[in-house]
């Protein structure tokens, strides 16, 4: 017996679109206000600067403070290249960075683009023969080593507030008590993962949270194989995995003070290393692309607090989050467009006729 295939009505396929359209609108507003709202409060509500005198400031920025600050860029980059190389064995330091580069600038595009972001990345690692376990476990050991660094980066800047006899305020505290709090609780989620549920063939009763049968079909075997893997590489690798990991939050806590210095802030350490704090905890927030809109409110605000110019606290981290977040995204396209010409199929040349 012959079945019809059956296809949607145009009308159908027209409201599927249009719904689809309506959905991406809805995510770019959400987007466009959470971002533009933030960076209106971070510079007029927080800072009370003038966009006019940012904008004097910015201008008088000279050529070698530029090719400086991309320079301390670019080497965090590379730094972080390695930990990606690590985590993914087999991949190289070269094509960490066009991984990193190229998803960068995918997710800072579109609206919600993380899952777009690693989509791309999954069919760049597919070509270069990574299996699918691989690259789960790459994404999973590379996302909790980038948010275990968020969270220790607050923890350590309140100590060095308190080494130096700064008064610390009880909000600070909190935010790095609960920071020490996720991080303790991730690892030990983590370990139970890899104890409690069961492998491929298990012998005995399965604990009753891990129970087969109240779970979606063939899930439990992928969770254990890429916790297994994970906790595997990390010990194999932490030589390279950790150091790799501080020195690129060192980089970024690096720029962010030469970023001040560029528009004539002389902060002090433990001031920068506490708005770095603020400002990549921030980022961790998946509304826009690098937490733009909330992290610049909470870094300004430090800042100020701190008794820094309001004005050239504005000019000094709209610097430094143009390097973290805007600069990745010509880089990386550019990156992305090469990668993805040198990938077409060549071109057969035609068969004679005989």
């Amino acid at each position: 017996m012959t079945t019809a295939l059956q296809l949607p009505a145009p009308g159908v396929r027209g409201e599927g679109a249009a719904r689809g359209w309506t959905g991406h609108l809805w995510r770019l507003l959400l987007v466009v206000t959470v971002a533009g709202g933030g960076l209106w409060t971070a510079w007029h509500g927080v800072a009370g600067a003038a966009w006019g005198d940012v904008l004097t400031v910015l201008r008088q920025l000279r050529l070698g403070q530029v090719a400086t600050l991309t320079a301390i860029w670019l080497g965090g980059l590379g730094v972080y290249a390695t930990v990606l190389s690590a985590a993914l064995p087999g991949l190289g330091v070269r094509r960490g960075l066009l991984l990193n580069l190229s998803g960068s600038a995918v997710a800072n595009v579109i609206p919600f683009g993380g899952a777009v972001a690693t989509g791309l990345n999954w069919r760049m690692v597919k070509r270069w023969g990574h299996s699918n376990l691989a690259f789960a476990t790459y994404c999973v050991l590379t996302n909790m080593l980038d948010v275990g660094t968020k969270l220790v980066l607050p923890v350590v800047a309140v100590l060095g507030l308190r080494i130096v006899s700064v008064h610390v305020p009880t909000t600070l505290w909190v935010v790095a008590a609960v920071c020490a709090a996720v991080l303790l609780v991730t690892w030990a989620a983590q370990a139970l993962v890899v104890q409690l549920v069961p492998p491929d063939e298990p012998d005995g009763p399965t604990p009753p949270p891990f129970r087969a049968e109240w779970w979606p079909a063939g899930l439990l075997a992928p969770l254990r194989q890429t916790a297994v893997r994970t906790r595997a590489l990390l010990i194999r690798h932490w030589g390279r995995l950790l150091p790799a990991s501080a020195a690129y939050v060192t980089a970024q806590v690096i720029l962010l003070g030469f970023s001040l210095r560029a528009v004539g802030l002389h902060a002090p350490l433990t001031v920068v290393l506490m708005a770095a704090a603020i400002e990549r905890l921030s980022s961790l927030v998946p509304l826009t692309p690098g937490g733009a809109g909330v992290a610049e409110v909470g870094t300004i605000a430090w800042l100020v607090a701190a008794g820094l110019d309001p004005v050239e606290v504005v000019a000094g981290v709209l610097v430094y989050r143009f390097f973290l977040i805007a600069m990745e995204v010509p880089v990386g396209g550019l990156l992305l467009g090469a990668w993805a010409w040198f990938q077409r199929a060549p071109r057969q040349a035609p068969v004679p006729a005989p």
